[in-house]
């Protein structure tokens, strides 16, 4: 929850702030009333943020009870949603569109809008007030508890601060009694066993990879093979987590057995080299350094060990370590552990979740479910097994009721103590506020669906949820916030593009994702509604809401809804998009619901804060309606899926769209002064030709377009985000 709350602090400092004051630059009366209450609610919420990433860094609210500190959560995280839709609402009401900006229509403006003007500085004034309130909360409960609990899915009673980490694979449960030989390990093992076996001096090779998949185990199996022992005389495992050289260093000369060193303070990096090189001689060593968290050391440490003969076997789970272990040699080699196969998945959670070779008649439907969820990661195959175990025997629609509900269990039961350890362990190690919202944004997406990263940095960037600064754009940021993800090994890049160094797109572990959406659920970031799912205990104030093949009669809270995402089917009800006053992304891609004329002049009439617009194949108009010109903040326009075949010119003027997706035919008569402002819209990325029945065409993003005809002139129309463009190249056709 402090990553939600902290994000909207943050954003509203950074972001909606100068945005505010920008506004009030332009209306002179109320920046003569607002200013000073603008600058309290800014350094209030700069407070917060900061109050907030100090209590995460310590590991929570240590001076006060968990209850407590989380109903102060929530109360600031509400404030500045408030805040933002304040904002929102009243900003869109009293700004004027360029084309209306004469004298007279000013003056005009200014009449038709001042009973709105009125009401925006009083509920700027009453937030005011709701920031002292709740300033004054925090001191008065906060800091006068002294008692301390955990939540189920605390993030201050699994995170540990300790310099040792804590060991997040599965040796012991993979070798448990009924699995004699781990499951899918030999053809990692021969392939690992072969590298260390060529003939080099020197060599470190990575084993990187999410938590979870049996990195150490795989290290503890070549460790201690017999081709190992009998090769290399000079052996030590130890622990790397956040520790310094010298700590590496030492424990090496104890597990090797050297004399006591000298602790009055003398001993230096330059010792501890020439004690290692004492101790090893001309001995090979192979020296297994298990979660490597950080390289800070690393340089200093391997220095100890140049013009020896030996093997580093480093396990890590951060892409960056292993690529900095990789850098210093040609000889170096980076492995990347898979997921297993779903043959060996089944074979590894049947062992488990049956003490006998007879298995029940309904195991294949169980497995599909479990195995879904599990996603080829060892630790939560064999959890799950176990947790499906330790049930009995129950009839096959409470094993599916168990499999379905497997997230609350996960959170509670000692079964998953180990599972729920590493995937708080996994998001707590986001040391910023903004990557670990991206990574609950997630939740949004089902399990199994391929993410598309150049959308999924669109959806960031139109909710705001990225925010730059004056170095630093919003673009770079959520880049550089996907690729931490990545580097994490949190999502797993499915497809890269030619160069095989950008991805295209990524998808989530079951368990990583089954992690994110409690907590996006529990923190009201995600409202995610399945089919068959009660809607009576729903956040009153909805911001995000996913409906995967979900059909509610009825959903509360949605005026104040920001995203709105649809897969399959859903209830007329939802459809209604006069309900929604604040809407930001609307992806109707994958809905199954037809969208007729007056669903599309709907939107455009009602949603006039929305930046994101992506219409699928159940679209049945063929033409966008002109009334599209109303949605001024529109950034990106996605009718690839969709019948659309005409495009009115009210597209190309909207002033902020940058991201244009689709294959279109321009009327005929546009008449010259349409066709030369079109033309100077599209700018320097192409013209508009004629085909072969002499009316203009174009198509955007792609190189070519299904349908067209080779023969016909077209133009592509890029993204005239240029900074965007390029640093998603390569993404034509994947939008």
């Amino acid at each position: 929850m402090e990553a939600v709350a902290a994000a909207a602090a943050t954003s509203f400092v950074e972001w909606m702030v100068p945005k505010l004051f920008d506004f009030l630059h332009a209306n002179h009366e109320l920046r003569k009333n607002l200013k000073n209450d603008i600058i309290y609610i800014k350094h209030e919420f700069a407070m917060i943020s900061a109050v907030i990433k100090d209590d995460d860094s310590r590991g929570g609210c240590r001076s006060s009870s968990e209850q407590v500190h989380t109903e102060w959560i929530n109360i600031v995280r509400e404030l500045a949603h408030a805040i933002e839709d304040c904002i929102d609402r009243f900003m869109h009401s009293v700004t004027m569109a360029d084309s209306e900006k004469g004298r007279l229509s000013r003056a005009l403006h200014r009449v038709k809008t001042a009973k709105t003007r009125g009401k925006f500085a009083a509920e700027i004034r009453t937030l005011k007030n709701r920031s002292e309130d709740a300033s004054k909360l925090r001191e008065k409960y906060c800091n006068n508890s002294s008692s301390s609990s955990s939540p189920r899915w605390s993030l201050s009673s699994e995170q540990t601060d300790a310099p040792t980490a804590v060991q997040d694979d599965d040796d012991d449960i993979h070798s448990s009694a009924s699995i004699a030989v781990p499951v899918g390990i030999d053809g990692p093992r021969g392939e690992l066993m072969d590298l260390i076996q060529q003939e080099q001096q020197l060599k470190v090779i990575t084993i990187v990879g999410f938590h979870g998949m049996g990195k150490t185990l795989l290290a503890n199996h070549l460790y201690n093979s017999k081709a190992i022992e009998s090769q290399y005389e000079v052996r030590a495992w130890v622990q790397g987590g956040r520790r310094t050289a010298a700590d590496v260093l030492k424990e090496i000369l104890k597990q090797l057995g050297h004399l006591p060193l000298p602790t009055n303070g003398s001993l230096t990096l330059t010792l501890l080299h020439a004690s290692i090189r004492e101790c090893i001689g001309n001995k090979r060593f192979f020296i297994v350094i298990d979660d490597l968290r950080t390289t800070a050391y690393w340089h200093n440490m391997k220095a100890a060990f140049v013009g020896l003969n030996g093997r580093f076997l480093v396990t890590t789970v951060i892409q960056p370590v292993a690529n900095i272990c990789r850098s210093s040699s040609v000889n170096d080699h980076v492995y990347t552990m898979a997921t297993l196969t779903d043959q060996d998945s089944r074979i590894l959670f049947f062992k488990e979740a049956f003490q006998d070779d007879e298995q029940p008649q309904h195991v294949d439907d169980l497995g599909y479910a479990a195995l879904k969820k599990c996603d080829g990661l060892p630790l939560a195959l064999v959890t799950t097994a176990r947790f499906l175990k330790s049930a009995g025997n129950p009839t096959p629609m409470i094993r599916a009721k168990l499999c379905a509900n497997l997230g609350t269990h996960m959170e509670s039961d000692d079964l998953f103590a180990r599972m729920r350890r590493v995937l708080v362990q996994s998001y707590t190690s986001l040391d910023s506020q903004v990557a670990r919202t991206f990574l609950l944004y997630l939740s949004t997406y089902p399990s199994g669906r391929p993410i598309k990263k150049s959308s999924l940095l669109r959806r960031w960037l139109a909710e705001g949820l990225s925010p730059g600064d004056n170095t630093y754009s919003d673009v770079d940021a959520a880049i550089s916030n996907f690729n931490k993800l990545v580097d994490w090994s949190i999502i797993q890049p499915m497809e890269a593009s030619g160069n095989n160094t950008e991805v295209k797109t990524c998808h989530t572990h079951g368990m990583m994702l089954e992690f994110v959406l409690r907590k996006s659920m529990s923190d009201n970031f995600v409202t995610v509604l399945y089919d068959g799912q009660s809607t009576s205990r729903l956040p009153n104030n909805i911001r995000r809401l996913a409906l995967h093949h979900a059909r509610p009669r009825e959903v509360p809270g949605l005026t104040l809804v920001r995203s709105l995402t649809i897969l399959g089917e859903a209830h007329p009800s939802v459809l209604d998009f006069s309900k929604y006053e604040l809407l930001r992304v609307l992806d109707l891609e994958k809905c199954v619901v037809p969208l007729e004329d007056g669903h599309l002049k709907l939107i455009c009439r009602k949603l006039l804060l929305l930046r994101y617009l992506c219409l699928g194949a159940a679209v049945i108009a063929t033409v966008l309606p002109k009334e599209i010109r109303k949605l001024q903040l529109l950034d990106t326009l996605d009718v690839s899926k969709t019948k659309i075949e005409i495009l009115p010119t009210q597209v190309m003027e909207l002033p902020r769209l940058v991201h244009l997706f689709g294959k279109f035919k321009l009327k005929k008569d546009l008449g010259d002064w349409r066709m030369s402002k079109l033309q100077k819209q599209i700018g320097n990325t192409g013209r508009i030709c004629c085909g072969q029945q002499q009316e203009p065409r174009f198509c955007t993003a792609h190189e070519q377009y299904e349908g067209f005809d080779k023969g016909e002139n077209m133009v592509r129309v890029y993204p005239r985000h240029q900074q965007l463009k390029s640093s998603l190249k390569g993404h034509q056709g994947d939008h």
